[in-house]
């Protein structure tokens, strides 16, 4: 009988690799939809949320022409601004982590199979 080509630690290493990417993606989209109410459960996804007081009349000045003239009443509006980064060493160590103990697993079976 011949030998497979990829042992089982290959396996796992590829299942952890499309199973990682996949949660990734959909997480990523997930938070690209709707950034305030998606909770975050990969931990190499940051979320940083910030309240920006500005002027109400900016927006209503910037599309004003130069006939109109700004109301007298000078308002503030709360903003929100999201941003949502992606940390790749974190990703990296949660990527190859897993796979070199899958590995060194199937060394530590290989030794303790031919020991017996």
């Amino acid at each position: 009988m011949t030998q497979p080509v990829f042992n089982r630690a290959t396996h796992f290493s590829i299942v952890w690799a499309m199973v990682l990417a996949i949660l990734t993606l959909v997480e990523w989209n997930s938070l690209d939809r709707d950034p305030m109410t998606e909770q975050i459960f990969l931990p190499f996804i940051d979320r940083e949320i910030e309240l920006v007081m500005t002027d109400a009349n900016t927006a209503n000045e910037l599309g004003a022409t130069a006939g109109d003239l700004p109301s007298p009443s000078v308002g503030r509006k709360l903003q929100t601004q999201v941003r949502i980064d992606f940390n790749g060493p974190l990703f990296l160590a949660y990527f190859f982590g897993p796979i070199m103990i899958f590995h060194a697993f199937s060394l530590l079976w290989r030794q303790l199979a031919r020991g017996t």
